[in-house]
């Protein structure tokens, strides 16, 4: 039975280093294509380091395109939307979990339904309603149609659920407030679920193409994904230059992994704490 454990537990690792390397390698394919000039990269000989090393690439592709102004807007628009989930999301999880209503397994399956709606699917009324307030092409427009979130209601309640009852039973009694209650009590004890909310929302919307492709369309309000997909070299015409695009994946996607790497224990925390639930 030992000598089966082992080799089942190195089996396991084998999968999973090889699925490590899986994944891995793309980024290290972008990082060796970003220190590469456009004419080695596509070489026909196979190589797995640069013939040079370039490492003024990602110099030429932060100033090719005013980067700064791109990591503010996905920044700050993204902040924006964590916020106001966090607020949404919070309260109305409190509303199914602590608050006596009626058809209350009713409205958490319309959620359910609602997770499984596509943005492609309601983008034309949203952007008409956006476009006759004129708030098209504005921060606006890029964080009010995310200011509720199915999922952020459904993550939240599954946390809610294991906040014991009698707590809130007590500071009732005691005569607190249900906003108080929620901020003091129930939010405190349910810190891996709001962790998750905010690093998957920011993670999403950051990466998030189609929508601030559809709502803006000025260089200022451009965000980074919409600003990557129209990376060309100005010094060489319409030939995009994809030394310069690898550099300026890598410099973007810096943020994502240095959020990932803070957060991962609280993410499998969450994740693992809102299985379906009452």
């Amino acid at each position: 039975m030992k000598a089966k454990s082992r080799v089942a537990r190195w089996l396991a690792h084998l999968t999973l280093i090889i699925a490590s390397i899986g994944i891995l390698f793309p980024i290290y394919w972008v990082f060796v294509s970003a220190l590469q000039t456009n004419t080695d990269i596509f070489s026909p000989t196979l190589h797995l380091l640069p013939y040079e090393w370039h490492w003024a690439n990602f110099v030429r592709a932060w100033q090719s395109q005013p980067f700064g102004i791109f990591f503010l807007n996905s920044i700050a628009s993204n902040l924006l939307i964590v916020v106001a989930q966090l607020l949404t999301s919070s309260m109305a999880a409190y509303a199914l979990v602590f608050i006596p209503l009626k058809g209350k397994g009713v409205l958490f399956f319309s959620i359910l339904l609602a997770m499984m709606i596509p943005m492609q699917t309601t983008f034309i009324p949203v952007y008409i309603i956006l476009s006759k307030v004129h708030l098209i092409n504005t921060y606006g427009s890029l964080v009010l149609p995310f200011v509720g979130s199915a999922f952020g209601i459904f993550l939240l309640r599954q946390g809610f659920v294991s906040v014991p009852k009698e707590m809130i039973s007590a500071a009732r009694i005691d005569g607190a407030s249900e906003a108080r209650i929620l901020w003091t009590i129930v939010l405190p004890n349910v810190k891996p679920a709001l962790i998750t909310l905010v690093l998957l929302n920011f993670v999403f919307h950051y990466n998030s193409l189609f929508w601030p492709l559809v709502s803006t369309s000025s260089t200022n309000m451009r965000v980074i994904p919409v600003a990557l997909s129209y990376f060309l070299n100005q010094e060489a015409g319409q030939n995009l230059q994809w030394n310069l695009l690898m550099a300026a994946d890598l410099f973007s996607i810096l943020p994502v992994i240095l959020i990932f790497l803070l957060g991962q224990r609280f993410i499998v925390r969450g994740i693992a704490n809102s299985s379906v639930k009452g």
